[in-house]
């Protein structure tokens, strides 16, 4: 099993995650269409890759990834894009009937090999205003499907950051209204139930967002699936096997060490810790001291070294918040990264006046693994997240 650390991870190396792949596809089975919910680094795109590249027989699935998408025209383009991606709708989306620029373009493009990329740029730029109508079209063309093609899975990856950069532009809301209200169509249509389904997701949380604007209730006929951290087995088991196949096998006592450092196991965090002490000890796991463990959280992972890898828990909030909202979960923040957490108490002070929005925003970091509330008080659920944002966020070393 290799240590993929950075990277979605699929196929043999995706460790632990059998049992949510199943009650994934399960769901769709009957028809759901979910909405994932999942802290950052946790493995959600990773999930998602591999329902493409093992979906289950009869179904075809489209995954798209728009957090570099701008606007609704370019959400539309890249669905349809992945969609062509595949011969069959290819042909199929061909021979559509569209408005006269999309409709000019495919007969341009008509037999000739072309790149995804290149195809969702020249779709943009042809669907322009018009995007819309042409998400209507596609819906009554996907309402026509044969059924014994098959089911159709579309997976839509990093939604709400487009959402969120939708809504900073001017016009960004009735945008994003008839862009929710269009999707929520396609999940509403009786023609469409059972043939389509739609698994959306991101890392930064849709609800949270929607819910600031008025509009939760176009995404309330979704599913929640939530995708937690590892359990503490899975990161023991994962670690140990990871030491077999790469000669470097770990004692009980130093898994535990490392786990009680990270505190939440986050698979991606697992992975750099196993990454960080395989390196501090030259691949000679008979070398590895308590010391060089330690070493390893204070030095590698919640130093200077490690920001490039936690720096996103701070930007993302910057991107999902407006101001205001930031800067309330700075000080909800500030005040849980104590040793011991923070009182509730403290964080009912912080509320006084403005209860609702104090109360949304503890919502939002609890929700996307930031913070845990236990025995009235509230703290990080990451160690490691919380060593770091010390240093870096805060500048105190403990």
């Amino acid at each position: 099993m290799n240590n993929v650390v950075g990277q979605a991870v699929v196929g043999p190396d995706l460790y632990g995650r059998s049992a949510e792949i199943a009650s994934l596809w399960d769901g769709f089975a009957g028809g759901d269409h979910l909405h994932m919910l999942a802290p950052r680094r946790v493995g959600k795109t990773s999930l998602m890759l591999e329902l493409r590249r093992e979906p289950r027989p009869n179904w075809h699935v489209a995954y798209v990834d728009v957090e570099g998408a701008e606007s609704p025209s370019d959400f539309v383009a890249t669905v349809i894009s992945e969609l062509a991606s595949a011969p069959a709708y290819r042909s199929w989306l061909e021979a559509m009937s569209w408005g006269r620029t999309v409709g000019d373009l495919w007969a341009q493009l008509r037999g000739a090999q072309i790149s995804i990329p290149f195809l969702r740029v020249e779709l943009k730029s042809a669907l322009g205003s018009e995007w819309a109508d042409a998400m209507d079209r596609l819906q009554a063309r996907l309402a026509a499907l044969p059924e014994d093609d098959g089911r159709l899975l579309i997976i839509v990856d990093e939604l709400p950051v487009l959402i969120a950069r939708m809504l900073r532009r001017d016009g960004g809301r009735e945008d994003v209204e008839l862009l929710l209200a269009k999707l929520r169509a396609w999940r509403q249509s009786p023609a469409l139930r059972g043939n389509v389904c739609t698994l959306l997701g991101g890392s930064i949380g849709l609800e949270g967002i929607l819910r600031r604007e008025g509009l939760s209730a176009l995404i309330n006929d979704l599913v929640p699936f939530r995708l937690p951290s590892w359990e503490r087995k899975t990161a023991t088991a994962f670690l140990r096997q990871l030491g077999r196949d790469h000669n470097f096998e770990l004692g009980d006592d130093q898994i535990g060490q490392m786990l009680d450092l990270l505190a939440d196991p986050v698979p991606y965090h697992v992975q750099l810790f196993f990454q960080g002490v395989h390196a501090k000890a030259n691949g000679d796991a008979g070398i590895l001291t308590e010391t060089h463990i330690a070493a390893v959280f204070a030095d590698t992972l919640t130093g200077s070294s490690g920001t490039p890898h936690l720096d996103h828990y701070g930007t993302r909030l910057e991107t999902a918040l407006d101001a205001e909202s930031y800067a309330v979960a700075q000080n909800i923040l500030a005040l849980s990264s104590e040793a011991r957490g923070a009182a509730m108490s403290d964080i009912a002070k912080l509320a006084e006046g403005r209860e609702a929005l104090v109360r949304s925003v503890l919502n939002e970091l609890e929700l996307d693994g930031y913070v845990y509330q236990h025995d009235k008080r509230l703290s990080f659920r990451s160690n490691l997240l919380r060593t770091w944002w010390r240093k870096h966020r805060l500048g105190t070393e403990w």
